[in-house]
């Protein structure tokens, strides 16, 4: 097994742990002040897929795909996220398999790239 393979193996299971140790609190949509942006973003997409299937172009695939995005991203900050209590040994056996895969990964590519000039 490569020294990449196993990087990438530590940093996917540390971020599986990370994320384990995450708790949402809300979910919902991105709110502006006391407006909601999930009807504004709503009527986009759907004026977005009309304007497709009207006039299917990159104007248009790319305003459904932006609209998409915005869905995506207001409910990604209309949610609370917080960490549950956990120990110093907790976040260590997180953060060292990160760390440590990472550095393998970094490393691999620095041999891979130190083996093509040369």
């Amino acid at each position: 097994m490569s020294k990449r393979s196993v990087g990438w193996i530590l940093v996917i299971i540390g971020l599986f742990m990370l994320f384990k140790m995450v708790r949402v609190s809300s979910f919902g949509f991105y709110r502006i002040g006391r407006v909601n942006t999930s009807a504004i973003i709503l009527v986009l997409l759907i004026i977005s897929a009309i304007a497709v299937v009207v006039n299917k172009n990159k104007f248009t695939i790319g305003c459904l795909i932006m609209s998409l995005v915005l869905l995506v991203v207001a409910l990604m900050l209309g949610t609370n996220l917080y960490f549950a209590y956990a120990s110093l040994v907790d976040i260590l056996l997180v953060f060292v398999p990160i760390v440590a895969g990472a550095g393998l990964i970094i490393k691999s590519a620095l041999e891979r790239s130190a083996k093509k000039k040369a």
